[in-house]
């Protein structure tokens, strides 16, 4: 697993250094006209191009302040303008090759050749601008999503059990109490029965979270059976920039009365449970049919399971609802393309037998806080029990 993750990040460094090194030369390219003033293009650009690197790798070191925030603000949103500048100047290079292998060359373009590229350069920053502004919009302006889920069996007493899922606020430094305020009010809104944060409520080492109190938003949740979390692959990476990252997370959670369940299972009101997974990335976690003995099947189960990966083992174990998130549905087009093929299921409802699924493509954001893929989104699940 640590071997995996270093590559991943390996690659992603690779995939994200050849990006900037052709945005760069295009861009020095298109401000020709500008002389020898482009050297102050060149500062700005790698000034802004670095700083996401530069504030990822101070984060192990535990990097804070109003600096370290703009810079890190600054970076995140460079990533997407990195996306969307590769797309549009590979799409630009495809059409530009083609009009000299077919010899059309219009005349308004290269008659004045420096010009009309430093023109498209300007119409590229106000396309970026536009997109900045939706993405942002779209990614702070979560939807509400109800679903009427049935489950095959009796629950005690109880007939039905509103629940509201929350997936990947990636609380820390760019989602910060603010966003998590109006979470937690949009929750309180539904009036839920029972509270499930399904992984990566923070973004790394809870540090910042802990530092800033961002958790009493959490004490403001209003359930009648309380709230729930797992881990997620964030609180792992956050463990590689401090040392029991996730226990600290967790104790800190715990202390605001969101409860842990990490590889366990609780029963509540006698009348169903909760069973929670730690992620993937941990190493080592318990199966299904481990973290589920002594569990009386004839319940309803609800899983939780950060990654929505291995589907059909919560199926054969007899999960009844199994809620999952991580994927983001991509989060920035065409990013979503991608996810769809990694996962059987990369965002929504699905039922394997009579098991049912839910991927939810969170509320918050990682990196960019920009969502051009689907929305953000809070879900709210009505399960209805046999009778």
């Amino acid at each position: 697993m640590k071997f995996s993750f270093y590559m991943f990040f390996l690659i992603a460094f690779c995939i994200y250094t050849i990006g900037n090194i052709y945005l760069f030369v295009r861009g020095w390219q298109a401000l020709e006209i500008t002389g020898q003033r482009r050297v102050w293009f060149a500062a700005a650009f790698w000034m802004v191009a670095l700083s996401f690197i530069v504030t990822q790798a101070l984060r192990v070191n535990g990097a804070s302040g109003v600096l370290f925030d703009a810079l890190l603000i600054i970076g995140s949103f460079w990533i997407a303008i990195l996306l969307y500048g590769f797309l549009m100047l590979l799409v630009v290079d495809i059409l530009r090759i083609a009009g000299w292998a077919a010899n059309i060359k219009p005349a308004f373009i290269y008659q004045n050749y420096p010009a009309s590229k430093a023109i498209m350069l300007g119409v590229a920053c106000l396309i970026f601008i536009v997109i900045l502004v939706f993405g942002y919009r779209n990614a702070h302006h979560p939807q509400v999503i109800h679903l009427d889920i049935p489950v095959g069996k009796t629950a005690g007493q109880l007939s039905k059990l509103r629940v509201v899922m929350v997936s990947d606020i990636h609380l820390g430094h760019i989602n910060g109490r603010r966003s998590l305020a109006r979470i937690v009010d949009a929750i309180n809104e539904q009036r839920p029965d029972l509270v499930l944060l399904t992984g990566d409520t923070f973004d790394g080492s809870p540090e910042q979270v802990i530092e800033k109190d961002m958790g009493v938003e959490f004490d403001r949740l209003q359930t009648k059976y309380g709230a729930y979390a797992v881990s997620g692959n964030h609180e792992y990476i956050g463990e590689r920039e401090k040392r029991y990252a996730v226990r600290s997370a967790f104790d800190y959670l715990a202390a605001h009365g969101v409860q842990p369940l990490q590889d366990s299972v609780v029963l509540i009101d006698g009348s169903f449970y909760v069973a929670g997974r730690k992620d993937r990335i941990a190493g080592t976690r318990k199966a299904i049919p481990e973290l589920l003995h002594g569990v009386n099947l004839r319940l309803p189960v609800i899983m939780l399971d950060h990654q929505p990966y291995r589907l059909d083992m919560a199926e054969q174990a007899g999960v009844d609802l199994h809620l999952s998130g991580h994927t983001h549905h991509g989060q920035m087009w065409p990013l979503n393309y991608i996810t769809r093929k990694l996962y059987e299921q990369d965002w929504g409802f699905l039922q394997k037998g009579e098991s049912k699924f839910y991927v939810s493509c969170g509320v918050g954001t990682w990196g960019p806080p920009v969502r051009t893929a689907g929305y953000s989104e809070i879900v709210v699940i009505d399960v209805k029990f046999k009778q």
